[in-house]
């Protein structure tokens, strides 16, 4: 049985990061989800401890809140949680992480302005090693839009295989940033290889009963990352899906109604006629707050990005003009999809 199996390759890829890695030098960045509530329960099962957990959150209302809190409860974690107000969260780190990451995508930074903070706190607290769950959503169907190719899994399995072929992630970057080395037992070489090379698409999406809350209503729902799920009971195991930003609630600066008095109207609406005629398409307000730290960082139009070139107008991605080889996801701007038609 798949779950079986998947149990024993974490506790492999658990224990080689901690070969790598000392249980005082270690700690845990815990969202209370399905990924980092499995991790808990397979390092408890090989031994391996983590010297404390480190959660982000921005308000009472944080899904992961109560999550997150029982987990550390039940796993007699220390447990330090960042208490930090969305506004603090982009005043503080937005700019460094535009800079870092050299990118203007909303999702890709929301999602980093926690991670960021998270590796702040791990850093201050004399720490070398942050464990996190990087790598189970795209091995495992856990996003949404990895849920259709129902009639087809071969389509499907081909479409995983190819993200986790070209499968990035900022959380290494923003380590490093603080001091750290990030580790993810999802992303483990070993791990990688049979999660890719053993599970199909009717080990990962089905429809199953899931919980909003702690101790919620269950409610039927299309779900991925079902052969993770079943393979630990944890109290996240029937987590609803909810990603970075939806879970420490930063997801709230996605949206126009935040920065109403700091971009008005007008200015927006001038703003992204402007830059639509030097080939950029802006989503909202949050993508202009976005890039005027990217061209802060790298000149107009971002002509010095340290890896990427921008073309002309009407070549490369659709949202930005920057080279975009194949790719269907513009790691500068966010566009999806990314190609032109």
């Amino acid at each position: 049985m798949a779950s079986t199996r998947l149990r024993s390759e974490l506790a492999a890829a658990l224990s080689s990061i901690a070969s790598r890695s000392l249980p005082d030098e270690r700690c845990l960045i815990l969202s209370g989800g399905v990924d980092t509530c499995a991790i808990l329960a397979c390092a408890k099962s090989v031994g391996l401890t983590f010297a404390a957990a480190i959660t982000v959150l921005t308000g009472e209302q944080s899904p992961d809140r109560e999550f997150a809190v029982a987990a550390a409860k039940e796993h007699a974690l220390p447990h330090h949680i960042v208490e930090v107000t969305s506004a603090a969260l982009v005043d503080t780190y937005l700019p460094a992480c535009v800079k870092l990451l050299a990118t203007f995508d909303g999702m890709t930074l929301r999602n980093s302005l926690v991670v960021a903070a998270a590796m702040r706190k791990a850093s201050d607290l004399g720490f070398k090693h942050a464990v996190v769950g990087d790598g189970a959503d795209e091995l495992f169907g856990g996003y949404s839009f990895m849920w259709g190719c129902e009639d087809d899994p071969v389509e499907w399995k081909q479409k995983r295989d190819k993200m986790c072929r070209e499968w990035t992630f900022a959380t290494n970057a923003l380590a490093a940033a603080y001091g750290l080395q990030a580790h993810s037992p999802y992303t483990e070489p070993e791990f990688v290889e049979w999660a890719v090379g053993q599970t199909q698409r009717s080990d990962c999406i089905a429809e199953r009963s899931v919980r909003l809350t702690l101790g919620g209503e269950a409610i039927e729902h299309r779900v991925g990352k079902v052969v993770l799920r079943e393979a630990f009971d944890t109290i996240s195991s029937w987590r609803r899906k909810d990603p970075i930003e939806v879970g420490s609630g930063i997801t709230v600066i996605g949206h126009d109604p935040y920065w109403s008095e700091l971009i008005s109207d007008d200015e927006f609406a001038a703003a992204k006629a402007d830059l639509q005629s030097r080939g950029f398409v802006l989503k909202n307000k949050e993508h202009l707050a976005n890039f005027r730290a990217f061209e802060a960082s790298f000149g107009r139009d971002g002509t010095a990005h340290p890896k990427k070139k921008r073309l002309a107008l009407g070549e490369g991605c659709a949202g930005c003009c920057f080279e975009i080889g194949d790719a269907t996801f513009c790691d500068v701007c966010g566009a999806y999809p990314a190609q032109r038609s």
